[in-house]
């Protein structure tokens, strides 16, 4: 099968902000406590998170998270709603000849979908001259003291070009060459490769070029592949985690940016 590729372009929706959104009070573990007076400036120059149109209650309970914790980029913006993509719309190729694993040979729309819309918000922080951007998908949920351990020490981390928030390692797609980073403040960092899942991560425009360039032929899931692309930059992560998955979502609707492989 020939490789394929779509120009179709996504229709147009508001993203006007996520201030416009009516948030209602949720009653979860991650939620329930008082309003603070909690400030997270993270020294990034935009924060951009991922949500499908119709995940409306998922992205209530993001938003909601954002507020309490006080998340800003270094200018004091707050993070900015990006609309993730159904996989039908799409401007790289698919490719299912190359596709690296047997469980499942033909990747499928969702993984297509997380692809081109990780894609698009890389592009979108090379074209507003952003020197660093957060990327988050809409399960992300924030450690506040690890957070704030990472701002306060931010000076000290070393020069890189992707930063994890929250890796974890998949056996069986070859070797992992990971060593623990001792930095006073910031236990938990790693360096290394193959640092799994897509829902909290620090890039700057390098990492952003490459990762474009990479995944425009899609040959496997978002997890997969940049995995393997971390080889070709300076890759750091944190585990334990300063940003991880939300387990609390039972009763809503499930995340649909499937990124596995």
């Amino acid at each position: 099968m020939q490789a394929q590729t779509s120009t179709q372009k996504p229709s147009q929706i508001s993203t006007s902000g996520y201030q416009s959104e009516t948030l209602k009070p949720t009653s979860s573990p991650l939620t329930s406590r008082s309003p603070s007076e909690l400030v997270v400036k993270l020294p990034v120059d935009a924060i951009y998170f991922i949500s499908l149109p119709r995940a409306v209650q998922r992205r209530r309970r993001l938003i909601d998270h954002f507020r309490q914790i006080g998340l800003t980029d270094k200018h004091g913006n707050k993070p900015e709603f990006h609309i993730a993509l159904n996989g039908n719309h799409i401007t790289h190729q698919i490719d299912n000849r190359l596709k690296k694993s047997n469980k499942r040979p033909i990747i499928s729309i969702s993984e297509i979908g997380c692809c081109a819309s990780h894609r698009a918000v890389w592009q979108k922080m090379l074209d507003n001259g952003n020197e660093y951007a957060l990327i988050l998908e809409d399960d992300a949920r924030f450690d506040v003291q690890k957070t704030n351990q990472l701002v306060t020490n931010w000076n000290r981390l070393p020069e890189f070009d992707f930063l994890h928030l929250g890796w974890n390692y998949y056996p069986g797609w070859g070797e992992q060459k990971i060593e623990r980073v001792e930095i006073d403040g910031l236990p938990n960092l790693w360096k290394g490769n193959h640092m799994w899942l897509t829902h909290g991560y620090i890039v700057n425009r390098k990492a952003a070029q490459l990762f474009l360039e990479h995944t425009y032929i899609q040959n496997n899931g978002l997890d997969a592949m940049t995995a393997w692309i971390q080889d070709l930059m300076l890759s750091y992560g944190f585990k334990p985690e300063v940003c991880f998955q939300a387990h609390d979502l039972r009763g809503h609707q499930r995340s649909q940016i499937h990124h596995t492989g």
